[in-house]
Protein backbone atom coordinates (compact mmCIF):
# COMPACT_ATOMS: atom_id res chain seq x y z
CA UNK A 1 0.00 0.00 0.00
CA UNK A 2 1.33 3.58 -1.18
CA UNK A 3 2.16 5.60 1.65
CA UNK A 4 1.08 9.35 0.44
CA UNK A 5 0.76 12.34 2.69
CA UNK A 6 -0.69 15.73 2.05
CA UNK A 7 0.90 18.56 3.52
CA UNK A 8 0.64 22.11 3.95
CA UNK A 9 3.11 24.87 4.50
CA UNK A 10 2.20 28.38 5.86
CA UNK A 11 3.90 31.71 4.94
CA UNK A 12 2.55 35.20 6.31
CA UNK A 13 4.06 38.14 7.92
CA UNK A 14 2.89 37.74 12.20
CA UNK A 15 2.79 41.72 13.73
CA UNK A 16 4.67 42.97 17.03
CA UNK A 17 1.82 42.50 19.71
CA UNK A 18 -1.03 42.18 17.13
CA UNK A 19 -2.31 38.84 18.51
CA UNK A 20 -5.86 39.12 16.67
CA UNK A 21 -4.39 39.52 13.93
CA UNK A 22 -1.83 37.16 14.06
CA UNK A 23 -4.52 34.14 15.06
CA UNK A 24 -6.65 35.21 12.17
CA UNK A 25 -4.46 35.15 10.07
CA UNK A 26 -2.78 31.65 10.68
CA UNK A 27 -6.40 29.98 11.25
CA UNK A 28 -7.43 31.59 7.66
CA UNK A 29 -4.75 30.42 5.65
CA UNK A 30 -4.57 26.97 7.71
CA UNK A 31 -8.17 26.72 7.11
CA UNK A 32 -7.83 26.83 3.43
CA UNK A 33 -4.90 24.26 3.23
CA UNK A 34 -7.00 22.04 5.09
CA UNK A 35 -9.83 22.02 2.94
CA UNK A 36 -7.50 20.95 -0.12
CA UNK A 37 -6.84 18.19 1.94
CA UNK A 38 -3.50 18.61 3.60
CA UNK A 39 -3.51 16.29 7.30
CA UNK A 40 -0.27 17.94 8.27
CA UNK A 41 0.26 22.02 8.76
CA UNK A 42 3.27 23.66 9.62
CA UNK A 43 3.16 27.62 10.79
CA UNK A 44 6.19 29.99 11.08
CA UNK A 45 8.10 30.36 14.08
CA UNK A 46 5.75 33.00 17.00
CA UNK A 47 3.28 33.14 14.62
CA UNK A 48 0.74 34.42 16.90
CA UNK A 49 2.87 36.86 19.60
CA UNK A 50 4.95 38.21 16.54
CA UNK A 51 8.63 37.99 16.24
CA UNK A 52 9.89 41.19 18.23
CA UNK A 53 7.94 40.93 21.34
CA UNK A 54 11.20 41.40 23.49
CA UNK A 55 9.37 43.47 26.45
CA UNK A 56 6.39 41.71 26.60
CA UNK A 57 7.38 38.07 26.00
CA UNK A 58 6.47 36.88 29.57
CA UNK A 59 2.70 38.76 28.42
CA UNK A 60 2.22 36.82 25.60
CA UNK A 61 3.89 33.13 26.15
CA UNK A 62 1.60 30.41 26.94
CA UNK A 63 1.02 27.82 29.64
CA UNK A 64 0.55 24.47 27.42
CA UNK A 65 -1.30 23.04 29.84
CA UNK A 66 -4.34 26.17 30.17
CA UNK A 67 -6.78 26.51 27.53
CA UNK A 68 -5.24 29.69 26.23
CA UNK A 69 -6.98 30.84 23.10
CA UNK A 70 -4.30 29.62 20.68
CA UNK A 71 -4.23 26.37 21.78
CA UNK A 72 -8.03 26.52 21.75
CA UNK A 73 -8.08 27.76 18.43
CA UNK A 74 -5.57 25.12 16.26
CA UNK A 75 -7.29 22.42 18.71
CA UNK A 76 -10.58 23.32 16.56
CA UNK A 77 -9.40 22.91 13.71
CA UNK A 78 -7.48 19.72 14.02
CA UNK A 79 -10.49 18.36 15.42
CA UNK A 80 -12.75 19.39 12.75
CA UNK A 81 -10.32 18.02 10.12
CA UNK A 82 -8.89 15.19 11.86
CA UNK A 83 -5.78 16.86 11.10
CA UNK A 84 -2.04 17.79 12.63
CA UNK A 85 -1.02 21.29 13.42
CA UNK A 86 2.47 22.14 13.90
CA UNK A 87 2.84 25.51 15.34
CA UNK A 88 5.38 27.47 17.15
CA UNK A 89 4.51 30.22 20.48
CA UNK A 90 6.54 31.38 23.94
CA UNK A 91 6.20 28.49 25.94
CA UNK A 92 6.07 29.54 29.54
CA UNK A 93 6.96 27.24 32.13
CA UNK A 94 9.42 27.79 35.08
CA UNK A 95 11.26 29.38 32.44
CA UNK A 96 10.42 30.94 28.87
CA UNK A 97 11.26 28.68 25.91
CA UNK A 98 10.70 29.42 22.17
CA UNK A 99 8.75 26.27 21.25
CA UNK A 100 7.58 24.33 18.26
CA UNK A 101 4.62 22.01 19.06
CA UNK A 102 2.12 19.80 17.85
CA UNK A 103 -1.45 19.22 17.59
CA UNK A 104 -3.46 16.48 17.12
CA UNK A 105 -7.13 15.92 16.25
CA UNK A 106 -7.64 14.95 19.92
CA UNK A 107 -6.20 18.16 21.52
CA UNK A 108 -2.90 16.52 22.31
CA UNK A 109 0.05 18.82 22.73
CA UNK A 110 3.65 17.50 22.03
CA UNK A 111 6.59 19.95 22.46
CA UNK A 112 10.43 20.72 21.12
CA UNK A 113 11.84 23.38 22.29
CA UNK A 114 14.66 25.46 20.60
CA UNK A 115 17.99 24.34 21.65
CA UNK A 116 20.16 26.38 19.33
CA UNK A 117 18.68 30.64 19.85
CA UNK A 118 19.92 33.23 17.80
CA UNK A 119 21.73 36.29 18.71
CA UNK A 120 19.57 38.28 21.52
CA UNK A 121 17.08 35.31 21.64
CA UNK A 122 19.28 33.72 24.24
CA UNK A 123 18.75 37.03 25.88
CA UNK A 124 14.92 35.85 26.05
CA UNK A 125 14.76 32.31 26.34
CA UNK A 126 16.05 28.93 28.03
CA UNK A 127 17.77 26.28 25.92
CA UNK A 128 15.82 23.05 25.53
CA UNK A 129 18.09 19.67 25.84
CA UNK A 130 16.21 17.10 24.30
CA UNK A 131 15.68 16.26 20.50
CA UNK A 132 12.28 14.28 20.41
CA UNK A 133 10.79 12.45 17.61
CA UNK A 134 7.13 12.25 17.44
CA UNK A 135 4.90 9.26 16.04
CA UNK A 136 1.89 10.52 13.80
CA UNK A 137 -1.03 8.43 13.04
CA UNK A 138 -2.73 9.13 9.56
CA UNK A 139 -5.18 5.80 10.19
CA UNK A 140 -3.93 4.08 7.25
CA UNK A 141 -0.20 4.02 8.55
CA UNK A 142 2.17 5.91 11.35
CA UNK A 143 5.02 8.27 10.31
CA UNK A 144 7.66 9.95 12.84
CA UNK A 145 8.66 13.11 12.65
CA UNK A 146 10.88 15.83 13.99
CA UNK A 147 10.76 19.57 14.84
CA UNK A 148 13.27 21.79 14.44
CA UNK A 149 13.06 26.00 14.66
CA UNK A 150 15.09 28.07 12.75
CA UNK A 151 18.44 28.43 12.86
CA UNK A 152 18.53 25.18 13.76
CA UNK A 153 18.19 24.76 10.04
CA UNK A 154 22.36 24.97 10.23
CA UNK A 155 23.23 22.69 12.65
CA UNK A 156 23.24 19.32 10.54
CA UNK A 157 23.79 17.04 13.79
CA UNK A 158 20.14 17.84 15.04
CA UNK A 159 18.70 16.76 11.53
CA UNK A 160 20.92 13.59 11.66
CA UNK A 161 20.04 12.95 15.53
CA UNK A 162 16.41 13.33 14.23
CA UNK A 163 16.86 10.77 11.47
CA UNK A 164 18.74 7.88 12.98
CA UNK A 165 15.78 7.96 15.68
CA UNK A 166 13.96 7.02 12.24
CA UNK A 167 12.01 10.83 11.40
CA UNK A 168 11.18 10.62 7.76
CA UNK A 169 9.69 14.12 7.75
CA UNK A 170 11.72 17.46 9.30
CA UNK A 171 9.96 20.10 10.08
CA UNK A 172 11.48 23.61 10.41
CA UNK A 173 9.16 26.57 11.56
CA UNK A 174 11.06 29.67 11.05
CA UNK A 175 11.50 33.78 11.44
CA UNK A 176 14.88 33.41 8.78
CA UNK A 177 16.07 36.98 8.17
CA UNK A 178 15.61 38.02 4.34
CA UNK A 179 19.42 38.72 4.35
CA UNK A 180 20.74 35.36 5.58
CA UNK A 181 18.29 33.87 2.78
CA UNK A 182 21.32 32.01 0.77
CA UNK A 183 21.69 29.73 4.26
CA UNK A 184 17.99 29.00 4.58
CA UNK A 185 17.99 27.58 0.84
CA UNK A 186 20.92 25.64 1.39
CA UNK A 187 20.44 24.29 4.36
CA UNK A 188 17.01 22.94 4.13
CA UNK A 189 18.25 21.12 1.28
CA UNK A 190 21.39 20.05 2.57
CA UNK A 191 19.79 18.32 5.56
CA UNK A 192 16.67 16.99 3.23
CA UNK A 193 19.08 15.04 0.95
CA UNK A 194 21.94 14.26 4.21
CA UNK A 195 19.29 12.29 5.59
CA UNK A 196 16.46 11.38 3.26
CA UNK A 197 13.74 13.03 4.71
CA UNK A 198 11.11 15.39 3.09
CA UNK A 199 11.52 19.30 4.87
CA UNK A 200 8.97 20.97 5.69
CA UNK A 201 10.51 24.73 5.97
CA UNK A 202 7.99 27.27 7.25
CA UNK A 203 9.03 30.98 7.21
CA UNK A 204 7.71 33.84 7.92
CA UNK A 205 8.08 37.16 5.83
CA UNK A 206 7.76 40.84 6.19
CA UNK A 207 9.36 43.11 8.64
CA UNK A 208 9.41 43.89 12.63
CA UNK A 209 11.21 46.47 15.06
CA UNK A 210 13.56 44.76 17.49
CA UNK A 211 13.97 46.48 20.94
CA UNK A 212 16.94 44.71 22.05
CA UNK A 213 18.97 45.03 18.31
CA UNK A 214 17.11 48.44 17.74
CA UNK A 215 16.75 47.67 13.97
CA UNK A 216 14.43 46.88 11.32
CA UNK A 217 14.33 43.07 10.60
CA UNK A 218 13.29 41.89 7.41
CA UNK A 219 12.27 38.06 7.27
CA UNK A 220 12.75 36.37 3.86
CA UNK A 221 10.13 34.26 3.20
CA UNK A 222 10.77 30.84 0.58
CA UNK A 223 8.97 28.63 2.47
CA UNK A 224 9.12 25.57 0.86
CA UNK A 225 8.64 21.57 0.80
CA UNK A 226 11.57 19.29 -0.13
CA UNK A 227 11.86 15.91 -1.27
CA UNK A 228 14.70 13.34 -0.10
CA UNK A 229 16.65 14.16 -2.60
CA UNK A 230 17.29 17.62 -1.23
CA UNK A 231 14.60 18.90 -4.24
CA UNK A 232 12.57 21.64 -3.97
CA UNK A 233 8.61 20.21 -4.99
CA UNK A 234 6.82 23.44 -4.11
CA UNK A 235 7.91 27.29 -2.67
CA UNK A 236 6.87 30.57 -1.76
CA UNK A 237 8.76 33.60 -2.51
CA UNK A 238 8.20 36.34 0.16
CA UNK A 239 3.83 36.58 -0.36
CA UNK A 240 1.27 35.46 2.26
CA UNK A 241 0.16 32.43 0.93
CA UNK A 242 0.54 28.91 1.74
CA UNK A 243 1.71 25.51 -0.52
CA UNK A 244 0.63 22.09 -0.70
CA UNK A 245 1.74 19.05 -1.51
CA UNK A 246 1.16 14.82 -1.46
CA UNK A 247 4.11 13.40 -0.30
CA UNK A 248 5.21 9.97 -1.46
CA UNK A 249 6.24 8.75 1.98
CA UNK A 250 8.14 5.01 0.30
CA UNK A 251 10.14 8.27 -1.52
CA UNK A 252 12.62 8.53 1.93
CA UNK A 253 13.32 4.13 1.93
CA UNK A 254 14.07 4.41 -1.75
CA UNK A 255 16.58 7.49 -1.58
CA UNK A 256 18.14 5.84 1.35
CA UNK A 257 18.87 3.25 -0.30
CA UNK A 258 20.22 5.28 -3.22
CA UNK A 259 22.43 6.92 -0.70
CA UNK A 260 22.60 5.37 1.88
CA UNK A 261 24.01 7.85 4.79
CA UNK A 262 22.59 6.45 7.85
CA UNK A 263 23.47 3.12 6.82
CA UNK A 264 27.09 3.68 6.70
CA UNK A 265 27.59 6.35 9.14
CA UNK A 266 30.33 5.10 11.83
CA UNK A 267 28.59 5.84 15.22
CA UNK A 268 31.31 4.31 17.01
CA UNK A 269 33.99 6.86 15.18
CA UNK A 270 31.73 9.97 15.53
CA UNK A 271 31.36 9.07 19.44
CA UNK A 272 35.16 8.48 19.74
CA UNK A 273 35.63 11.94 17.93
CA UNK A 274 33.16 13.71 20.69
CA UNK A 275 35.07 12.35 23.55
CA UNK A 276 38.19 13.51 22.57
CA UNK A 277 37.15 16.86 21.23
CA UNK A 278 35.31 17.51 24.77
CA UNK A 279 38.50 16.61 26.50
CA UNK A 280 40.21 19.04 24.31
CA UNK A 281 37.69 21.77 24.97
CA UNK A 282 37.62 21.07 28.99
CA UNK A 283 41.72 21.56 28.83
Amino acid sequence: MKKKLKVGVIQFNPKSYNYEHNLSKAINLSTKALKEGAKLIVLPELFDSGYCVEDKDRDFSIDFKSKHPTLQALKKLTKEYEAYIIACSIERDKNLYDSAYIIDKEGKIEIYRKIYLWGDESKRFSRGNKYPVFELDFKEFKIKIGLQICYEVGFSEGARFLALQGAKIICYTAAYSKIRSYAWDLASRARALENGVFVLAANRCGNEFSKLSKKELHFGGKSKIINPKGEVIKELLEEEDFIISELDLDEVKEQRKTIPYLKDLNLKLNRNMLKKIHLKIKE
